[in-house]
């Protein structure tokens, strides 16, 4: 039963990991170039993801801004898939932390 329940633990870990692997690629690839690859902006009038600005919403409200853009942030919609979409929500909430 023991080694059971390791091997769930395992998986469902590994899992995680795999989606926390996937945000941070994503982020990267389309949001690094105005946030910083670190959530440091280097585009004025960015976010700065270190100080958790714009990040105090629900992932369902953040999914959505990231898919249909806001100001000079582009829509998403199209690019990112919904599991794409919560990936990159996850990761943008662990930065600054």
């Amino acid at each position: 039963m023991n080694k059971q329940l390791l091997f769930a633990i395992f998986c469902l870990s590994s899992f995680s990991a795999v989606a926390n692997n996937n945000g941070a690629d994503l982020y990267q690839r389309h949001c690094a170039q105005c946030h910083g690859s670190d959530g440091e902006p280097v585009m004025p009038g960015a976010a700065n993801f270190n100080l958790q600005q714009g990040l105090n919403q629900s992932p369902k409200a953040l999914a959505l801004r990231i898919e249909n853009g806001k100001r000079s942030c582009p829509p998403f919609a199209g690019v990112l898939n919904e599991q794409q979409l919560y990936d990159l929500v996850s990761h943008l909430r662990k930065m600054g932390r």
